[in-house]
C-alpha cells in the first residue's frame, strides 16, 4: 500500500521523487477506478439473491462514487491546480469507513446466523441514528408517529432476541447493541478479520481524522511546512500519495469482493462501456433485489 515514509520520521525524499510517487499513485488509482466502474455497472443488471448481494451492490456503488471524488480532488501537477489535502484526507477516511461497513455486512466469511445478526444490527443502528437526527429538529412526534416508531423498534428487538448469535452475547453488550447508538462493530475487530496491514491503516486513519475534524495536526506549522495554502507543495503531495495508495488498495479489495458476488459483472460492464462508446450514449439497467427487511 504505502511505504515506510508514513512513519513519524519520513524518509527524506527529493521533490522529484515525491512528484514521481504521486504521478504513479494517481495513474494506478485511475486504473483501479475504471475497473471498479465496469464492475459496478455490470452488477447493476444482476439479481441480488441475498441481502449480502444487495448491500454489496449499494456500498460498492458508494465506494466508486467516493473514489471518483478523490480522483477529482487529486490534481495533475499543473501550476494553476488547486490543492487541498484536508479535503482528500476527509473523503479517503470516508472511503475507508465505507469499505469496513462493506466487509462487515457483505464480504466477511461467517456463518449465516451471524450474517443475519449483522443485518439486524444495521437496522437497529439506522433506526437509532434517524431517531437522533430528526430529534434535533425539536418537533415532537404526534401519537401516530410515536406508535409507529415504537412498533419498528419492538420488531427489531424481537428479531434480535430470536437470533441465536445475538441472544448469546453478554447482557451488557446486548443492551448496547439494541440501543443502536454506536456503529455495530469495533473498527479494529473488522480490520483484524481482513488482510489489511493494521498499523499502517491506523496511522493513516488517525492522520486523516485530524484533517476531517480540523484537529491541531491539520493546521499546526502550516507556514513552516509550506502546506495548506491551495498550492502544490512537498508535504501535501506526499500525503496525497498516501491517500491515493490507501484508496487504491481499498478499491481493489472491494472490487475483488464484489466479483465474488457477481462473477460476470466485469465482462458485462466492459461490454456496456463498449456499446456506449459506439452509440454515443450511456445505457442504464435497474438493479433487481430481494426485500431487505
Amino acid at each position: 500500500m504505502v511505504d515506510d515514509t508514513t512513519s513519524g520520521s519520513p524518509a527524506k525524499l527529493t521533490e522529484v521523487q515525491v512528484k514521481d510517487k504521486y504521478r504513479r499513485a494517481r495513474r494506478e488509482f485511475a486504473a483501479d477506478i475504471l475497473r471498479a466502474q465496469h464492475v459496478s455497472r455490470g452488477a447493476g443488471g444482476i439479481r441480488c439473491e441475498t441481502s449480502q448481494h444487495y448491500w454489496a451492490s449499494v456500498l460498492f456503488t458508494r465506494m466508486v462514487v467516493t473514489a471518483k471524488t478523490i480522483q477529482v480532488l487529486t490534481p495533475d501537477l499543473q501550476p494553476t491546480a488547486h490543492w487541498d489535502f484536508s479535503a482528500v484526507a476527509s473523503i479517503t477516511r470516508n472511503l475507508a469507513e465505507c469499505y469496513l461497513f462493506f466487509y462487515f455486512l457483505c464480504a466477511d466469511d461467517i456463518p449465516q446466523v451471524e450474517k443475519d445478526a449483522r443485518g439486524i444490527l444495521l437496522y437497529l443502528h439506522d433506526n437509532a441514528s434517524r431517531r437522533k437526527l430528526f430529534g434535533e429538529s425539536g418537533k415532537p412526534d404526534d401519537d401516530a408517529e410515536t406508535v409507529a416508531k415504537a412498533a419498528v423498534h419492538d420488531d427489531l428487538v424481537r428479531k434480535f432476541n430470536a437470533n441465536s448469535y445475538l441472544s448469546s452475547l453478554p447482557e451488557r453488550r446486548q443492551k448496547e447493541l439494541i440501543r443502536g447508538e454506536k456503529t455495530p462493530f469495533v473498527q479494529d475487530d473488522v480490520i483484524e478479520r481482513t488482510t489489511i496491514e493494521k498499523t499502517n491503516f491506523r496511522f493513516l486513519y488517525r492522520l486523516f481524522s485530524q484533517h476531517t475534524h480540523t484537529g491541531p495536526v491539520a493546521f499546526y506549522r502550516m507556514a513552516e511546512h509550506g502546506r495548506g495554502h491551495g498550492f502544490q507543495n512537498h508535504q501535501d503531495t506526499l500525503f496525497m500519495t498516501f491517500a491515493l495508495d490507501l484508496a487504491s488498495d481499498l478499491m481493489r479489495r472491494a472490487t475483488s469482493d464484489v466479483l465474488d458476488f457477481f462473477p460476470n459483472a466485469e465482462t458485462l460492464g466492459t461490454g456496456m462501456e463498449t456499446s456506449d462508446a459506439k452509440s454515443g450514449g450511456p445505457s442504464r439497467q435497474k438493479k433487481q433485489h430481494v426485500k431487505r427487511r
